[in-house]
């Protein structure tokens, strides 16, 4: 049975698109969501001179190197890297004196790095310091999630859960009743609340963390993921005014897509003294690639990676930009480069995918984001360009369920809300994919393609007043692809708005005329519009001036002729005769132009161009 029959039949909708439809249909009278609107209201950044950032990132270093916190020891080392030098100050020292679990730590260390976190649980038992006892639920904790990757796939992500969460939430709360839990163990009960979907009760776990000690960075990233609106950051009082709140602040407006908010942060580091830093640059690529100025996210990538040629942090995002531009040549050699440095880093797999998918080899980028997700199932990036691909093969089952496991990601995601609008709405499935571009448009409130395509749903919902509003925000906004301004006309003149219907259509003719426009399909359907409303008010020399525009174009050719031939026969004969019931059906290229069909996923240019060699590597050299 297929997608759409299965679809139409009751018993078979599951409950996530229940709520989707019902969630549309109670929304309707609040079509756009002003309360993300508005500047965000925070505190002024904080300042420190770099002696005090350097004394804080080095304890933190330590805590982390002691802990088997690698990931967050390498930030912080990065930022100990590029700080610019200063006097000597007095560095921390680690804590020499003799501990009777010194050495089952470090073994347990050792154990954790060849990621043997079932036997480092069995050591770490009966260890009784603090150091031992956070060892022993990080690597309890690291072992169900090994077990959760290995039994993940696309369709069962959502099932799959971390067997041990449970027993390790009940044990942590129980010593942090008893006062039992270092920064780092709060942090760890606010990863496992976050992960067992209690994000209500991991937030005040994670502030009270920093108020612990605000120098660790793993609990203000993960803090981070957590914030969903700028409503729930602002109510975050309880933070400490210190100066990593600055990175936090950068990172949330980064990803809740407050891209001046986020650069005046990044300005402010660097005022602190921290130029030339590597994550402040990746950052500002990320805001500049948000706001679509890929030009400069492009320079930015490519000032980073000249800098530090093995860095693969940031190499997804540097291929989705040389996607868009289509530069085929520089997406081959950073697919070749990322192979070389290292083959096995989701970060590598995501550039192969897109070095497949420009030359329209679906079926290989697939393959690769695939083999992306099992290195890491949480990459962002591999489940939303995946959907994108199984939309390309017109496999849309699969193209929601990538979606969906996106989302399940990061519910912030607007591309994954608005990927499902779209498969949707490939499948005219109109009151579905509404429920799915509110999303996408409260996430991106400024965002005029979230907003038309709001305006497209009404339309075919055969509500146009409500699309009317929508067309007028995107104007208000800043039209990015240009098509709200006629289909505002198109509206108002479904709606018989004579007045809005001639205002808009003027304005977009002189804006065509004027080049500040390119002339799409629809420019025809203006002139000829105007052309009947200046023949019906005797305007006769703007009425022919339109009719003749019109026969230049094959869907209004016969329309013009007509027209032509009535403001002929009115200035002969000095009376009427003009003929309003006179609209020819337009033929299947007018009726495509209408709804919008040329505005779907898979419609990007893709070349039939002969691919260079690919990365030089087999499928059996990456296989899991």
């Amino acid at each position: 049975m297929s997608l759409l029959s299965e679809m139409s039949m009751e018993a078979s909708i599951d409950p996530v698109i229940l709520t989707a439809s019902s969630a549309s249909l109670t929304s309707q009278n609040n079509d756009i969501d002003d309360s993300y609107y508005g500047d965000l209201t925070l505190d002024p950044p904080a300042t420190a001179s770099l002696d005090q950032v350097r004394a804080d990132l080095y304890r933190a270093n330590l805590g982390c190197q002691s802990r088997g916190l690698w990931e967050y020891s390498t930030w912080i080392s990065e930022q100990l890297v590029y700080l610019p030098k200063t006097n000597k100050i007095k560095i921390p020292d680690r804590n020499c004196s003799w501990n009777p679990d010194y050495d089952l730590i470090a073994f347990a260390l050792q154990l954790m790095h060849g990621q043997e976190y079932a036997r480092a649980v069995a050591i770490l038992k009966d260890t009784e310091t603090q150091n031992g006892r956070f060892l022993f639920y990080y690597c309890k904790y690291l072992s169900g999630e090994k077990s959760r990757i290995d039994k993940v796939d696309v369709k069962s992500r959502r099932e799959v859960k971390n067997e041990e969460l449970t027993e390790l939430r009940i044990e942590m709360e129980q010593l942090r009743q008893s006062n039992k839990l270092d920064t780092y163990g709060l942090w760890l009960l606010g990863v496992i609340l976050s992960k067992s979907d209690m994000v209500d009760r991991a937030i005040p776990t994670l502030v009270e963390s920093l108020n612990a000690d605000p120098s660790f960075w793993g609990s203000w990233k993960t803090l981070a993921k957590l914030i969903k609106n700028k409503n729930q950051l602002q109510t975050l009082s309880a933070l400490p005014h210190h100066w990593m709140k600055n990175f936090f602040y950068v990172e949330v407006c980064q990803e809740m897509y407050y891209a001046n908010d986020a650069l005046s942060f990044i300005q402010a580091l660097e005022d602190m003294g921290l130029t030339n830093n590597p994550y402040l640059l990746a950052k500002r690529a990320e805001v500049h690639y948000a706001l679509r100025e890929y030009d400069i996210a492009k320079d930015t990538c490519k000032e980073l990676l000249d800098k530090d040629p093995n860095r693969l942090d940031i190499v997804d995002m540097y291929s989705n930009i040389l996607y868009v531009k289509e530069d085929k040549a520089a997406l081959n050699y950073l697919a070749h480069r990322t192979v070389e440095v290292d083959k096995y880093r989701p970060e590598t797999c995501c550039v192969v995918g897109n070095f497949y998918s420009i030359y329209g080899n679906h079926d290989k980028a697939i393959t690769y984001f695939q083999r992306a997700l099992r290195l890491d199932p949480d990459y962002l990036s591999a489940w939303t360009l995946m959907g994108h691909e199984y939309v390309e093969l017109k496999n849309y089952n699969m193209a929601i369920e990538c979606y969906r496991n996106a989302i399940d990601v990061n519910p912030r995601d607007y591309r994954a809300w608005y990927g499902i609008g779209q498969t949707y709405e490939l499948l005219k499935m109109h009151a579905y994919c509404l429920y799915y571009y509110m999303e996408a448009q409260r996430l991106r409130p400024t965002d005029s393609r979230m907003i038309v395509a709001l305006g497209e749903s009404y339309e075919k919902l055969d509500q146009p007043a409500k699309a009317k509003k929508c067309y007028m925000r995107a104007l208000n906004v800043g039209d990015q692809e240009d098509i709200a301004m006629i289909r505002l006309a198109k509206v108002c003149e479904k709606l018989h708005d004579e007045e809005g219907a001639v205002r808009w259509y003027s304005k977009y003719v002189d804006m065509v005329n004027s080049a500040e426009l390119d002339p799409g399909d629809d420019i025809c359907f203006a002139y000829r519009y105007l052309a009947h409303y200046y023949l019906r008010n005797d305007r006769l020399s703007e009425a022919d001036v339109h009719a003749h525009k019109c026969c230049e174009f094959k869907e209004t050719k016969n329309d013009g002729k007509a027209l032509v031939r009535q403001i002929a026969a009115h200035r002969n004969s000095g009376s009427g005769v003009y003929n309003p019931r006179f609209t020819p059906k337009p033929n299947l290229r007018v009726k495509l132009a209408l709804s919008g069909a040329s505005n779907t996923p898979g419609s990007q240019k893709r070349g039939r161009t002969t691919p260079p060699q690919p990365p030089d590597h087999s499928d059996n050299d990456m296989s899991f």
